[in-house]
């Protein structure tokens, strides 16, 4: 863990996104997910899972995560937690959003934006490296993807569904803004596939967030920011309704 992250720190200053070295790395075995960022006590910390220790992607995750406290340290508006909390409440009091899967969803659907975000510098240290390699990339955003439905049709399967769909279009969208191949057209396949089975008011807004996604501007003010972010949120729940 200690010579990836010093790996991972040089590549970073190295390709111009340099962050303290000031920075705490920890992990936790029963974490269901590859890893975070976190500031705790003043400091920088990154907590990465088990299972990323045991993927062979261990570098690739502390860059992500780098490049997630390097968008905090530079001000970016994806990472203002003001900002953040200010549109998160709007939206949830707005359509009197109170069960916790509606709220997970919303959640996540910050979280692909700010991972986004984040790749954007990611793949910029990436492409100097053989870190992640477009062949790995592309394992990776392909197991994101989702090809079935719930099919139930319950509202919590209707949340269920929408938040499959945000995975599709996140994993596709960040291939397409970083130019990763669609091996034998794997992922349009599984996106096609997840479509021809979802409603069709899901099916009518599938591009829409697609086109929101990969289109993200790097130079946004906070104004735009918000703006943008709001609506997409809300088109998320009007969605769900």
């Amino acid at each position: 863990m200690e010579k990836a992250t010093r790996n991972a720190l040089k590549l970073m200053n190295g390709a111009g996104f340099g962050i303290s070295d000031r920075l705490r790395v920890a992990v936790d075995p029963k974490l269901s997910f590859m890893g975070y960022s976190t500031r705790r006590n003043g400091g920088d910390v990154i907590v990465v899972s088990g299972m990323a220790l045991k993927s062979g992607m261990i570098e690739g995750l502390l860059i992500h995560e780098m490049c997630h406290i390097y968008r905090t340290n530079t001000h970016h508006p994806s990472r203002n937690q003001e900002l953040l909390n200010r549109v998160g409440q709007y939206v949830t009091r707005k359509n009197h959003l109170t069960e916790d899967y509606q709220i997970a969803v919303v959640q996540q659907a910050v979280n692909h934006v700010q991972d986004l975000y984040a790749d954007d510098v990611a793949f910029q240290v990436f492409d100097r490296s053989e870190t992640f390699p477009p062949d790995q990339a592309f394992d990776f955003f392909l197991s994101w993807m989702n090809d079935e439905p719930a099919a139930s049709r319950n509202v919590k399967a209707v949340w269920l569904n929408i938040g499959m769909m945000l995975n599709n279009c996140f994993a596709l969208s960040n291939m397409i803004r970083h130019r990763v191949p669609d091996v034998n057209n794997q992922a349009e396949n599984r996106v096609q596939k997840f479509l021809s089975l979802a409603t069709e008011r899901v099916r009518e807004e599938f591009a829409y967030f697609k086109s929101f996604m990969t289109d993200l501007k790097e130079n946004v003010t906070e104004k735009e920011f918000e703006e943008n972010l709001t609506n997409y949120l809300i088109r998320i729940t009007e969605l769900a309704s």
